[in-house]
Protein backbone atom coordinates (compact mmCIF):
# COMPACT_ATOMS: atom_id res chain seq x y z
CA UNK A 1 0.00 0.00 0.00
CA UNK A 2 2.88 2.38 0.73
CA UNK A 3 4.21 1.83 -2.78
CA UNK A 4 0.79 2.68 -4.16
CA UNK A 5 0.71 5.80 -2.03
CA UNK A 6 4.00 7.15 -3.36
CA UNK A 7 3.13 6.28 -6.95
CA UNK A 8 -0.15 8.16 -6.62
CA UNK A 9 1.68 11.12 -5.07
CA UNK A 10 3.97 11.33 -8.11
CA UNK A 11 1.03 10.99 -10.46
CA UNK A 12 -0.75 13.79 -8.65
CA UNK A 13 2.19 16.15 -9.13
CA UNK A 14 2.44 15.24 -12.81
CA UNK A 15 -1.26 15.75 -13.34
CA UNK A 16 -1.24 19.19 -11.79
CA UNK A 17 1.82 20.34 -13.72
CA UNK A 18 0.28 19.22 -17.01
CA UNK A 19 -3.25 20.48 -16.30
CA UNK A 20 -2.84 24.16 -15.55
CA UNK A 21 -2.36 26.13 -18.73
CA UNK A 22 -1.46 29.31 -16.86
CA UNK A 23 1.06 27.77 -14.47
CA UNK A 24 4.34 29.49 -15.31
CA UNK A 25 7.54 27.60 -16.09
CA UNK A 26 11.01 28.80 -17.13
CA UNK A 27 13.24 31.19 -15.13
CA UNK A 28 10.47 32.03 -12.67
CA UNK A 29 10.13 28.39 -11.74
CA UNK A 30 13.82 28.23 -10.77
CA UNK A 31 13.31 30.72 -7.96
CA UNK A 32 11.36 28.21 -5.90
CA UNK A 33 11.15 24.52 -6.76
CA UNK A 34 7.56 23.36 -7.14
CA UNK A 35 6.15 21.63 -4.07
CA UNK A 36 2.94 19.77 -3.38
CA UNK A 37 1.58 22.73 -1.41
CA UNK A 38 2.32 25.23 -4.17
CA UNK A 39 0.76 23.00 -6.78
CA UNK A 40 -2.36 22.39 -4.74
CA UNK A 41 -2.67 26.13 -4.16
CA UNK A 42 -2.41 26.70 -7.90
CA UNK A 43 -4.95 24.07 -8.88
CA UNK A 44 -7.50 25.22 -6.35
CA UNK A 45 -7.03 28.90 -7.04
CA UNK A 46 -9.61 28.83 -9.84
CA UNK A 47 -12.67 26.71 -10.48
CA UNK A 48 -11.48 25.98 -14.03
CA UNK A 49 -8.30 24.36 -12.73
CA UNK A 50 -10.11 22.49 -10.00
CA UNK A 51 -12.60 21.08 -12.49
CA UNK A 52 -9.78 19.84 -14.68
CA UNK A 53 -8.36 17.99 -11.73
CA UNK A 54 -11.70 16.27 -11.16
CA UNK A 55 -11.94 15.41 -14.86
CA UNK A 56 -8.67 13.56 -14.32
CA UNK A 57 -10.50 11.29 -11.88
CA UNK A 58 -13.24 10.72 -14.46
CA UNK A 59 -10.47 9.57 -16.79
CA UNK A 60 -9.60 6.78 -14.35
CA UNK A 61 -13.02 5.12 -14.70
CA UNK A 62 -13.07 1.66 -16.22
CA UNK A 63 -13.43 1.71 -19.99
CA UNK A 64 -14.67 -1.68 -21.14
CA UNK A 65 -13.83 -1.38 -24.83
CA UNK A 66 -10.37 -2.77 -25.43
CA UNK A 67 -7.98 0.07 -26.11
CA UNK A 68 -4.46 0.93 -25.12
CA UNK A 69 -3.49 4.10 -23.30
CA UNK A 70 0.18 4.48 -23.99
CA UNK A 71 1.65 1.03 -23.32
CA UNK A 72 -0.75 0.09 -20.52
CA UNK A 73 -3.61 -2.32 -21.02
CA UNK A 74 -6.58 -0.90 -19.17
CA UNK A 75 -9.53 -3.10 -20.04
CA UNK A 76 -10.55 -6.68 -20.63
CA UNK A 77 -8.35 -9.74 -20.33
CA UNK A 78 -5.44 -8.68 -22.46
CA UNK A 79 -6.78 -8.30 -25.97
CA UNK A 80 -10.02 -10.07 -25.09
CA UNK A 81 -13.35 -8.73 -23.83
CA UNK A 82 -14.53 -10.03 -20.48
CA UNK A 83 -17.26 -11.99 -22.27
CA UNK A 84 -14.55 -14.32 -23.61
CA UNK A 85 -14.44 -15.87 -20.13
CA UNK A 86 -18.18 -16.58 -20.16
CA UNK A 87 -20.45 -18.77 -22.24
CA UNK A 88 -21.24 -15.86 -24.56
CA UNK A 89 -17.93 -15.75 -26.42
CA UNK A 90 -14.74 -17.63 -27.13
CA UNK A 91 -11.32 -16.17 -27.92
CA UNK A 92 -8.82 -17.46 -30.46
CA UNK A 93 -6.06 -14.87 -30.10
CA UNK A 94 -3.11 -16.65 -28.50
CA UNK A 95 -1.76 -13.28 -27.36
CA UNK A 96 -4.92 -12.48 -25.40
CA UNK A 97 -5.45 -13.10 -21.73
CA UNK A 98 -8.17 -15.71 -22.25
CA UNK A 99 -5.88 -18.18 -24.04
CA UNK A 100 -2.70 -17.24 -22.19
CA UNK A 101 -4.07 -17.49 -18.67
CA UNK A 102 -7.64 -18.67 -18.23
CA UNK A 103 -8.40 -21.30 -20.86
CA UNK A 104 -5.22 -23.21 -19.93
CA UNK A 105 -5.52 -22.74 -16.17
CA UNK A 106 -2.29 -20.73 -15.87
CA UNK A 107 -3.86 -17.86 -13.94
CA UNK A 108 -2.54 -17.71 -10.37
CA UNK A 109 -2.08 -15.10 -7.67
CA UNK A 110 1.49 -14.52 -8.81
CA UNK A 111 0.19 -13.53 -12.23
CA UNK A 112 -1.19 -10.36 -10.67
CA UNK A 113 2.39 -9.20 -10.03
CA UNK A 114 2.77 -8.67 -13.77
CA UNK A 115 0.00 -6.50 -15.26
CA UNK A 116 1.29 -7.28 -18.74
CA UNK A 117 0.04 -10.82 -18.22
CA UNK A 118 -3.44 -9.53 -19.06
CA UNK A 119 -5.53 -10.49 -16.07
CA UNK A 120 -9.10 -9.19 -15.92
CA UNK A 121 -8.50 -6.86 -12.98
CA UNK A 122 -5.28 -5.82 -11.27
CA UNK A 123 -5.43 -4.48 -7.74
CA UNK A 124 -2.62 -1.98 -8.26
CA UNK A 125 -2.70 -0.91 -11.89
CA UNK A 126 -6.45 -0.75 -12.51
CA UNK A 127 -6.42 3.03 -11.80
CA UNK A 128 -9.03 2.65 -9.06
CA UNK A 129 -6.66 3.70 -6.25
CA UNK A 130 -5.34 6.56 -8.37
CA UNK A 131 -8.87 7.77 -9.00
CA UNK A 132 -9.86 7.45 -5.34
CA UNK A 133 -6.88 9.52 -4.23
CA UNK A 134 -7.61 12.23 -6.78
CA UNK A 135 -11.19 12.43 -5.55
CA UNK A 136 -10.17 12.80 -1.91
CA UNK A 137 -7.61 15.47 -2.77
CA UNK A 138 -10.40 17.25 -4.62
CA UNK A 139 -12.84 16.91 -1.71
CA UNK A 140 -10.31 18.24 0.77
CA UNK A 141 -9.45 21.32 -1.28
CA UNK A 142 -12.36 22.38 -3.46
CA UNK A 143 -14.02 24.49 -0.74
CA UNK A 144 -11.19 27.04 -0.90
CA UNK A 145 -11.73 27.85 -4.59
CA UNK A 146 -12.69 31.55 -4.53
CA UNK A 147 -14.62 31.85 -7.81
CA UNK A 148 -17.26 29.15 -7.29
CA UNK A 149 -20.63 29.23 -5.56
CA UNK A 150 -21.46 26.98 -2.64
CA UNK A 151 -23.99 25.16 -4.80
CA UNK A 152 -21.42 24.44 -7.52
CA UNK A 153 -18.87 23.26 -4.98
CA UNK A 154 -21.37 20.87 -3.40
CA UNK A 155 -22.31 19.49 -6.80
CA UNK A 156 -18.67 18.87 -7.72
CA UNK A 157 -18.04 17.23 -4.36
CA UNK A 158 -21.00 14.96 -5.01
CA UNK A 159 -19.55 13.96 -8.38
CA UNK A 160 -16.26 13.09 -6.67
CA UNK A 161 -18.09 10.95 -4.11
CA UNK A 162 -19.92 8.99 -6.82
CA UNK A 163 -16.61 8.43 -8.58
CA UNK A 164 -15.20 7.00 -5.34
CA UNK A 165 -18.24 4.72 -5.13
CA UNK A 166 -17.68 3.59 -8.73
CA UNK A 167 -14.04 2.72 -8.06
CA UNK A 168 -14.88 0.78 -4.91
CA UNK A 169 -17.80 -0.98 -6.61
CA UNK A 170 -15.47 -2.19 -9.35
CA UNK A 171 -13.03 -3.57 -6.80
CA UNK A 172 -15.82 -5.18 -4.77
CA UNK A 173 -17.19 -7.03 -7.79
CA UNK A 174 -13.76 -8.37 -8.76
CA UNK A 175 -12.11 -8.91 -5.38
CA UNK A 176 -14.64 -8.74 -2.57
CA UNK A 177 -13.86 -6.29 0.19
CA UNK A 178 -10.72 -4.14 0.11
CA UNK A 179 -9.19 -1.60 2.51
CA UNK A 180 -11.33 1.50 2.85
CA UNK A 181 -9.58 4.85 2.41
CA UNK A 182 -11.50 7.91 3.58
CA UNK A 183 -8.99 10.68 2.84
CA UNK A 184 -5.86 11.45 0.86
CA UNK A 185 -2.97 9.97 2.79
CA UNK A 186 0.39 11.71 3.12
CA UNK A 187 3.73 9.87 3.13
CA UNK A 188 4.06 10.38 6.90
CA UNK A 189 0.78 8.70 7.82
CA UNK A 190 0.34 5.15 9.05
CA UNK A 191 -1.23 3.10 6.26
CA UNK A 192 -2.14 -0.07 8.10
CA UNK A 193 -5.49 -0.55 6.39
CA UNK A 194 -6.94 -4.06 6.64
CA UNK A 195 -9.71 -5.35 4.41
CA UNK A 196 -13.19 -4.49 5.58
CA UNK A 197 -15.80 -7.12 6.21
CA UNK A 198 -17.87 -7.55 3.04
CA UNK A 199 -21.05 -6.17 4.60
CA UNK A 200 -19.19 -3.09 5.86
CA UNK A 201 -17.77 -2.61 2.36
CA UNK A 202 -21.24 -2.50 0.84
CA UNK A 203 -22.52 -0.18 3.56
CA UNK A 204 -19.57 2.18 3.07
CA UNK A 205 -20.18 2.43 -0.68
CA UNK A 206 -23.91 2.95 -0.21
CA UNK A 207 -23.30 5.64 2.42
CA UNK A 208 -21.05 7.67 0.14
CA UNK A 209 -23.60 7.38 -2.68
CA UNK A 210 -26.40 8.52 -0.37
CA UNK A 211 -24.26 11.46 0.74
CA UNK A 212 -23.86 12.53 -2.90
CA UNK A 213 -27.40 12.09 -4.23
CA UNK A 214 -29.04 15.23 -2.73
CA UNK A 215 -26.42 17.52 -4.29
CA UNK A 216 -26.49 16.16 -7.84
CA UNK A 217 -28.66 17.46 -10.67
CA UNK A 218 -31.25 15.04 -12.02
CA UNK A 219 -29.87 15.37 -15.52
CA UNK A 220 -27.17 17.12 -17.53
CA UNK A 221 -28.81 20.19 -18.99
CA UNK A 222 -26.15 21.14 -21.53
CA UNK A 223 -25.30 17.88 -23.28
CA UNK A 224 -23.20 19.63 -25.90
CA UNK A 225 -20.66 20.58 -23.22
CA UNK A 226 -21.24 18.30 -20.23
CA UNK A 227 -22.60 15.00 -21.52
CA UNK A 228 -20.98 12.23 -19.47
CA UNK A 229 -20.97 13.97 -16.10
CA UNK A 230 -22.51 12.07 -13.22
CA UNK A 231 -26.04 12.90 -12.13
CA UNK A 232 -28.56 11.92 -9.47
CA UNK A 233 -29.82 9.20 -11.79
CA UNK A 234 -26.24 7.93 -12.24
CA UNK A 235 -25.80 7.61 -8.49
CA UNK A 236 -29.16 5.91 -7.99
CA UNK A 237 -28.39 3.44 -10.78
CA UNK A 238 -24.98 2.60 -9.32
CA UNK A 239 -26.59 1.95 -5.95
CA UNK A 240 -29.14 -0.40 -7.53
CA UNK A 241 -26.40 -2.35 -9.33
CA UNK A 242 -24.31 -2.68 -6.18
CA UNK A 243 -27.21 -3.83 -4.01
CA UNK A 244 -28.26 -6.47 -6.56
CA UNK A 245 -24.71 -7.85 -6.58
CA UNK A 246 -24.62 -7.83 -2.77
CA UNK A 247 -28.00 -9.59 -2.47
CA UNK A 248 -26.88 -12.44 -4.72
CA UNK A 249 -25.65 -15.81 -3.38
CA UNK A 250 -21.93 -15.14 -3.86
CA UNK A 251 -22.05 -12.98 -0.72
CA UNK A 252 -25.57 -13.57 0.58
CA UNK A 253 -25.76 -17.29 1.33
CA UNK A 254 -25.66 -19.83 4.14
CA UNK A 255 -22.12 -20.91 3.21
CA UNK A 256 -19.16 -19.13 1.61
CA UNK A 257 -18.32 -19.95 -1.98
CA UNK A 258 -15.01 -21.38 -0.71
CA UNK A 259 -13.51 -21.67 2.76
CA UNK A 260 -10.35 -19.85 3.78
CA UNK A 261 -9.13 -17.04 6.01
CA UNK A 262 -10.88 -14.34 3.98
CA UNK A 263 -14.14 -16.31 4.24
CA UNK A 264 -13.71 -16.84 7.97
CA UNK A 265 -13.08 -13.12 8.39
CA UNK A 266 -16.25 -12.37 6.35
CA UNK A 267 -14.34 -10.51 3.65
CA UNK A 268 -15.84 -12.49 0.76
CA UNK A 269 -19.35 -13.22 2.07
CA UNK A 270 -21.73 -11.89 4.73
CA UNK A 271 -21.72 -14.91 7.04
CA UNK A 272 -25.38 -15.83 6.51
CA UNK A 273 -28.28 -15.46 4.12
CA UNK A 274 -30.38 -12.33 4.55
CA UNK A 275 -33.49 -12.37 2.29
CA UNK A 276 -34.14 -8.70 3.05
CA UNK A 277 -31.19 -7.74 0.86
CA UNK A 278 -33.30 -8.62 -2.18
CA UNK A 279 -35.91 -6.16 -0.94
CA UNK A 280 -33.21 -3.50 -0.65
CA UNK A 281 -32.03 -4.18 -4.20
CA UNK A 282 -35.56 -4.09 -5.57
CA UNK A 283 -36.37 -0.86 -3.76
CA UNK A 284 -33.23 0.88 -5.03
CA UNK A 285 -34.01 -0.02 -8.64
CA UNK A 286 -37.71 0.85 -8.32
CA UNK A 287 -36.89 4.24 -6.78
CA UNK A 288 -34.89 5.11 -9.88
CA UNK A 289 -37.56 3.78 -12.25
CA UNK A 290 -40.27 5.75 -10.45
CA UNK A 291 -38.12 8.89 -10.50
CA UNK A 292 -37.53 8.45 -14.24
CA UNK A 293 -41.25 8.08 -14.86
CA UNK A 294 -41.94 11.15 -12.74
CA UNK A 295 -39.13 13.46 -13.84
CA UNK A 296 -38.45 12.36 -17.41
CA UNK A 297 -35.10 12.88 -19.14
CA UNK A 298 -34.28 9.14 -19.12
CA UNK A 299 -35.92 6.24 -20.96
CA UNK A 300 -35.16 3.31 -23.18
CA UNK A 301 -34.39 4.45 -26.72
CA UNK A 302 -37.58 3.50 -28.56
CA UNK A 303 -38.52 5.08 -31.87
CA UNK A 304 -40.01 1.95 -33.41
CA UNK A 305 -36.94 1.04 -35.47
CA UNK A 306 -36.05 -2.00 -33.37
CA UNK A 307 -32.54 -2.73 -34.60
CA UNK A 308 -31.45 0.88 -34.71
CA UNK A 309 -32.98 1.60 -31.30
CA UNK A 310 -31.02 -1.24 -29.73
CA UNK A 311 -27.80 -0.05 -31.35
CA UNK A 312 -28.39 3.55 -30.30
CA UNK A 313 -29.20 2.41 -26.75
CA UNK A 314 -25.62 1.36 -26.08
CA UNK A 315 -23.67 3.18 -28.77
CA UNK A 316 -25.06 6.70 -29.10
CA UNK A 317 -24.00 9.43 -26.66
CA UNK A 318 -26.54 11.56 -24.88
CA UNK A 319 -29.31 9.10 -25.68
CA UNK A 320 -31.19 9.34 -22.38
CA UNK A 321 -30.68 5.64 -21.66
CA UNK A 322 -27.05 5.55 -20.57
CA UNK A 323 -26.79 6.46 -16.90
CA UNK A 324 -23.00 6.30 -16.61
CA UNK A 325 -20.89 6.90 -19.70
CA UNK A 326 -17.12 6.48 -19.82
CA UNK A 327 -15.02 8.15 -22.51
CA UNK A 328 -11.50 7.19 -23.44
CA UNK A 329 -11.19 9.88 -26.09
CA UNK A 330 -13.46 11.87 -28.36
CA UNK A 331 -12.96 9.64 -31.39
CA UNK A 332 -11.82 6.06 -31.70
CA UNK A 333 -8.87 6.77 -33.98
CA UNK A 334 -7.79 5.39 -37.32
CA UNK A 335 -7.98 1.71 -38.26
CA UNK A 336 -4.69 0.71 -36.62
CA UNK A 337 -4.46 3.26 -33.82
CA UNK A 338 -4.10 2.19 -30.20
CA UNK A 339 -7.51 3.66 -29.44
CA UNK A 340 -9.09 1.26 -31.94
CA UNK A 341 -7.41 -1.89 -30.73
CA UNK A 342 -10.52 -3.90 -29.90
CA UNK A 343 -12.65 -2.75 -32.78
CA UNK A 344 -10.34 -3.81 -35.51
CA UNK A 345 -7.10 -5.50 -34.51
CA UNK A 346 -8.28 -7.68 -31.65
CA UNK A 347 -11.46 -8.60 -33.47
CA UNK A 348 -9.56 -9.75 -36.55
CA UNK A 349 -7.32 -11.89 -34.35
CA UNK A 350 -10.33 -13.60 -32.82
CA UNK A 351 -11.02 -11.76 -29.57
CA UNK A 352 -14.30 -12.74 -27.99
CA UNK A 353 -16.23 -14.22 -30.92
CA UNK A 354 -19.87 -15.13 -30.11
CA UNK A 355 -20.61 -18.78 -29.34
CA UNK A 356 -23.46 -20.87 -30.69
CA UNK A 357 -24.83 -21.05 -27.14
CA UNK A 358 -25.12 -17.28 -27.12
CA UNK A 359 -26.79 -17.13 -30.54
CA UNK A 360 -29.36 -19.72 -29.45
CA UNK A 361 -30.42 -17.55 -26.51
CA UNK A 362 -31.97 -15.11 -28.97
CA UNK A 363 -35.47 -16.29 -29.81
CA UNK A 364 -37.70 -15.35 -32.70
CA UNK A 365 -39.07 -11.90 -33.43
CA UNK A 366 -42.47 -13.08 -32.14
CA UNK A 367 -40.90 -13.42 -28.69
CA UNK A 368 -40.88 -17.22 -28.57
CA UNK A 369 -37.69 -19.21 -27.95
CA UNK A 370 -36.36 -21.22 -30.89
CA UNK A 371 -37.10 -24.40 -28.92
CA UNK A 372 -40.85 -23.68 -29.01
CA UNK A 373 -42.54 -25.65 -31.85
CA UNK A 374 -44.81 -22.65 -32.44
CA UNK A 375 -41.92 -20.20 -32.86
CA UNK A 376 -41.45 -20.70 -36.59
CA UNK A 377 -37.73 -21.45 -36.23
CA UNK A 378 -36.25 -23.22 -39.26
CA UNK A 379 -32.94 -25.01 -38.58
CA UNK A 380 -32.20 -25.04 -42.32
CA UNK A 381 -32.47 -21.25 -42.39
CA UNK A 382 -31.69 -20.37 -38.76
CA UNK A 383 -31.10 -16.64 -39.00
CA UNK A 384 -34.39 -15.33 -40.33
CA UNK A 385 -37.01 -13.59 -38.18
CA UNK A 386 -34.92 -13.64 -35.02
CA UNK A 387 -34.80 -11.28 -32.04
CA UNK A 388 -33.38 -8.04 -33.57
CA UNK A 389 -30.72 -7.91 -30.86
CA UNK A 390 -29.06 -11.00 -32.34
CA UNK A 391 -28.27 -9.13 -35.56
CA UNK A 392 -26.86 -6.15 -33.70
CA UNK A 393 -24.73 -8.31 -31.39
CA UNK A 394 -23.38 -11.06 -33.64
CA UNK A 395 -22.65 -10.98 -37.36
CA UNK A 396 -24.64 -13.88 -38.78
CA UNK A 397 -24.58 -15.49 -42.18
CA UNK A 398 -26.92 -13.82 -44.66
CA UNK A 399 -27.47 -10.58 -42.76
CA UNK A 400 -26.95 -7.19 -44.37
CA UNK A 401 -23.34 -6.14 -43.88
CA UNK A 402 -21.25 -3.35 -45.42
CA UNK A 403 -23.85 -2.84 -48.14
CA UNK A 404 -23.90 -6.52 -49.11
CA UNK A 405 -24.72 -9.89 -47.56
CA UNK A 406 -22.54 -11.39 -44.82
CA UNK A 407 -20.75 -14.55 -45.94
CA UNK A 408 -19.86 -16.55 -42.83
CA UNK A 409 -19.60 -19.82 -44.73
CA UNK A 410 -16.18 -21.40 -45.17
CA UNK A 411 -14.79 -19.80 -48.30
CA UNK A 412 -16.99 -16.72 -47.99
CA UNK A 413 -15.74 -13.18 -47.51
CA UNK A 414 -16.13 -13.26 -43.71
CA UNK A 415 -14.55 -16.71 -43.35
CA UNK A 416 -12.23 -17.12 -46.29
CA UNK A 417 -10.78 -20.31 -44.83
CA UNK A 418 -11.51 -22.72 -42.01
CA UNK A 419 -8.89 -21.11 -39.73
CA UNK A 420 -10.14 -17.52 -40.10
CA UNK A 421 -10.20 -16.44 -36.48
CA UNK A 422 -12.61 -13.50 -36.59
CA UNK A 423 -15.48 -15.86 -37.55
CA UNK A 424 -14.11 -19.16 -36.28
CA UNK A 425 -17.27 -19.93 -34.31
CA UNK A 426 -19.35 -19.39 -37.44
CA UNK A 427 -20.31 -15.98 -36.09
CA UNK A 428 -18.65 -12.59 -36.18
CA UNK A 429 -18.82 -9.76 -33.69
CA UNK A 430 -21.03 -6.80 -34.47
CA UNK A 431 -21.69 -5.03 -31.17
CA UNK A 432 -19.54 -1.89 -30.89
CA UNK A 433 -17.83 -2.89 -34.16
CA UNK A 434 -20.94 -2.14 -36.24
CA UNK A 435 -20.09 -2.41 -39.97
CA UNK A 436 -16.33 -2.44 -39.31
CA UNK A 437 -15.71 0.26 -41.90
CA UNK A 438 -14.97 3.96 -42.20
CA UNK A 439 -18.65 4.83 -42.55
CA UNK A 440 -19.73 3.43 -39.19
CA UNK A 441 -16.74 2.54 -37.11
CA UNK A 442 -13.30 4.01 -37.74
CA UNK A 443 -12.91 7.51 -36.34
CA UNK A 444 -16.29 7.21 -34.65
CA UNK A 445 -17.26 8.90 -31.41
CA UNK A 446 -17.16 6.01 -28.99
CA UNK A 447 -18.10 5.79 -25.36
CA UNK A 448 -18.49 2.90 -22.92
CA UNK A 449 -22.04 2.40 -21.57
CA UNK A 450 -20.97 1.55 -18.02
CA UNK A 451 -24.62 1.47 -16.88
CA UNK A 452 -27.90 1.68 -18.83
CA UNK A 453 -31.54 2.00 -17.84
CA UNK A 454 -32.23 -1.38 -19.46
CA UNK A 455 -30.07 -3.00 -16.78
CA UNK A 456 -32.03 -1.22 -14.05
CA UNK A 457 -35.37 -2.56 -15.31
CA UNK A 458 -33.99 -6.09 -15.46
CA UNK A 459 -32.36 -5.74 -12.04
CA UNK A 460 -35.66 -4.61 -10.54
CA UNK A 461 -37.43 -7.60 -12.09
CA UNK A 462 -34.82 -10.04 -10.78
CA UNK A 463 -34.81 -8.59 -7.28
CA UNK A 464 -38.63 -8.63 -7.07
CA UNK A 465 -38.69 -12.26 -8.14
CA UNK A 466 -36.18 -13.23 -5.45
CA UNK A 467 -37.73 -11.08 -2.72
CA UNK A 468 -41.17 -12.62 -3.31
CA UNK A 469 -40.09 -16.19 -4.18
CA UNK A 470 -41.71 -15.73 -7.55
CA UNK A 471 -42.44 -13.05 -10.13
CA UNK A 472 -44.79 -10.20 -9.35
CA UNK A 473 -46.82 -8.23 -11.88
CA UNK A 474 -44.23 -5.45 -11.67
CA UNK A 475 -41.41 -7.90 -12.33
CA UNK A 476 -43.14 -9.00 -15.53
CA UNK A 477 -43.80 -5.39 -16.47
CA UNK A 478 -40.14 -4.41 -16.19
CA UNK A 479 -38.83 -7.32 -18.27
CA UNK A 480 -41.53 -6.89 -20.89
CA UNK A 481 -40.69 -3.19 -21.14
CA UNK A 482 -37.16 -4.07 -22.23
CA UNK A 483 -38.40 -6.72 -24.67
CA UNK A 484 -41.01 -4.41 -26.16
CA UNK A 485 -38.31 -1.93 -27.21
CA UNK A 486 -37.15 -4.47 -29.82
CA UNK A 487 -40.68 -5.54 -30.75
CA UNK A 488 -40.89 -8.75 -28.72
CA UNK A 489 -43.97 -10.03 -26.92
CA UNK A 490 -43.79 -10.39 -23.17
CA UNK A 491 -42.61 -13.40 -21.21
CA UNK A 492 -45.15 -16.22 -20.85
CA UNK A 493 -47.42 -15.97 -17.84
CA UNK A 494 -47.24 -18.39 -14.95
CA UNK A 495 -43.46 -18.80 -14.75
CA UNK A 496 -42.15 -20.28 -11.54
CA UNK A 497 -39.60 -18.59 -9.30
CA UNK A 498 -36.73 -20.49 -10.94
CA UNK A 499 -38.10 -20.17 -14.48
CA UNK A 500 -38.45 -16.42 -14.15
CA UNK A 501 -34.92 -16.12 -12.72
CA UNK A 502 -33.53 -18.01 -15.71
CA UNK A 503 -35.56 -15.87 -18.10
CA UNK A 504 -34.24 -12.64 -16.58
CA UNK A 505 -30.62 -13.82 -16.59
CA UNK A 506 -30.99 -14.78 -20.24
CA UNK A 507 -32.63 -11.43 -21.00
CA UNK A 508 -29.68 -9.67 -19.38
CA UNK A 509 -27.30 -11.66 -21.57
CA UNK A 510 -29.17 -10.73 -24.75
CA UNK A 511 -29.67 -7.08 -23.89
CA UNK A 512 -26.31 -6.37 -22.24
CA UNK A 513 -23.88 -8.65 -24.06
CA UNK A 514 -20.34 -7.27 -24.39
CA UNK A 515 -21.16 -4.68 -21.73
CA UNK A 516 -19.43 -6.74 -18.99
CA UNK A 517 -22.65 -7.84 -17.31
CA UNK A 518 -22.66 -11.58 -18.03
CA UNK A 519 -19.41 -12.29 -16.15
CA UNK A 520 -20.72 -10.71 -12.97
CA UNK A 521 -24.12 -12.39 -13.37
CA UNK A 522 -22.45 -15.81 -13.52
CA UNK A 523 -20.16 -14.96 -10.62
CA UNK A 524 -22.80 -13.54 -8.26
CA UNK A 525 -25.09 -16.54 -8.85
CA UNK A 526 -22.16 -18.99 -8.52
CA UNK A 527 -23.10 -20.50 -11.89
CA UNK A 528 -20.62 -23.34 -12.02
CA UNK A 529 -22.79 -25.06 -14.63
CA UNK A 530 -22.28 -22.19 -17.08
CA UNK A 531 -18.53 -22.07 -16.54
CA UNK A 532 -18.12 -25.82 -17.04
CA UNK A 533 -20.51 -26.54 -19.91
CA UNK A 534 -19.15 -27.46 -23.31
CA UNK A 535 -19.32 -24.60 -25.82
CA UNK A 536 -19.92 -24.81 -29.55
CA UNK A 537 -19.75 -23.00 -32.83
CA UNK A 538 -21.32 -23.73 -36.21
CA UNK A 539 -19.63 -24.75 -39.41
CA UNK A 540 -21.40 -23.27 -42.41
CA UNK A 541 -20.85 -24.71 -45.88
CA UNK A 542 -22.24 -23.50 -49.19
CA UNK A 543 -24.07 -25.99 -51.39
CA UNK A 544 -23.22 -24.68 -54.91
CA UNK A 545 -26.01 -26.59 -56.64
CA UNK A 546 -28.78 -24.48 -55.15
CA UNK A 547 -26.85 -21.81 -53.17
CA UNK A 548 -28.21 -23.20 -49.91
CA UNK A 549 -26.18 -23.83 -46.77
CA UNK A 550 -25.54 -26.63 -44.35
CA UNK A 551 -25.12 -25.83 -40.68
CA UNK A 552 -23.12 -28.22 -38.50
CA UNK A 553 -22.63 -27.72 -34.77
CA UNK A 554 -18.97 -28.18 -33.80
CA UNK A 555 -17.12 -28.28 -30.49
CA UNK A 556 -15.06 -25.27 -29.46
CA UNK A 557 -11.64 -25.80 -27.83
CA UNK A 558 -11.90 -26.85 -24.17
CA UNK A 559 -11.21 -24.58 -21.22
CA UNK A 560 -9.25 -25.73 -18.18
CA UNK A 561 -12.04 -25.07 -15.70
CA UNK A 562 -14.55 -27.16 -17.64
CA UNK A 563 -12.86 -30.26 -16.19
CA UNK A 564 -11.02 -28.69 -13.25
CA UNK A 565 -13.51 -26.27 -11.79
CA UNK A 566 -12.89 -24.50 -8.49
CA UNK A 567 -15.09 -21.78 -6.98
CA UNK A 568 -11.91 -19.74 -6.45
CA UNK A 569 -12.42 -18.39 -9.97
CA UNK A 570 -15.38 -16.30 -8.81
CA UNK A 571 -13.07 -13.61 -7.42
CA UNK A 572 -9.65 -12.52 -8.64
CA UNK A 573 -6.51 -12.82 -6.57
CA UNK A 574 -4.56 -10.06 -4.88
CA UNK A 575 -0.89 -9.69 -5.85
CA UNK A 576 1.09 -11.70 -3.24
CA UNK A 577 3.50 -8.80 -2.75
CA UNK A 578 0.62 -6.70 -1.43
CA UNK A 579 -0.45 -9.46 0.95
CA UNK A 580 3.13 -9.86 2.20
CA UNK A 581 3.31 -6.18 3.13
CA UNK A 582 1.19 -7.10 6.14
CA UNK A 583 -1.16 -4.14 6.23
CA UNK A 584 -4.17 -6.39 6.67
CA UNK A 585 -4.74 -7.60 3.12
CA UNK A 586 -5.89 -11.24 3.25
CA UNK A 587 -5.70 -13.31 0.08
CA UNK A 588 -8.94 -14.53 -1.46
CA UNK A 589 -9.87 -18.20 -0.93
CA UNK A 590 -8.14 -20.69 -3.18
CA UNK A 591 -5.36 -18.39 -4.31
Amino acid sequence: MKEIKYIILILFVSLILSSCDEYQFGDAALERPPTITVNIDTVFSRIEYAQRFLWGAYDDMHYGILTRRGDAQVSGAGNDPLEALTDLAHAFDDNGGAMRLYYNGQYAAGTEEYPGKATIFNYITSNTWVGIRKCYIFLENISRVPDASTEEIEMLKAEARVLIAIFYSDMFRHLGSVPWIDHAYTPAEDTYLPRLKARDMVDSIVNIIDLAIPHLPWQVEDLSNWDGRLTKASAMGLKARLLLFAASPLFNDDVPYLDGEAAQELMVWFGSKDPSLWDDAAQAAIELIDAVEGNGAYSLVNTGDHRQDFQDAYYARGNGEVLISVRDRFKSGSRWSKSYYFYQASFNYGAGIPTHEYAEMFGMDNGLPISDPASGYDPTDPFINRDPRLYETALVNGDSYQGRTAENWIGGRERTKFTTRKTKTGYGLRKFLLENNTATSYNSIVHWPYLRMAEIYLSAAEALNEANSGPTAKAYEYVDHVRARVGLNGLPAGLSHLEFREAVLEERAKELGYEEVRWFDLVRWKREEDFTKKLHGIEINLVPADSSFTYTIVDLPPRYWQENWSPKWYLSAFPPSEVFKDYGLVQNPGW
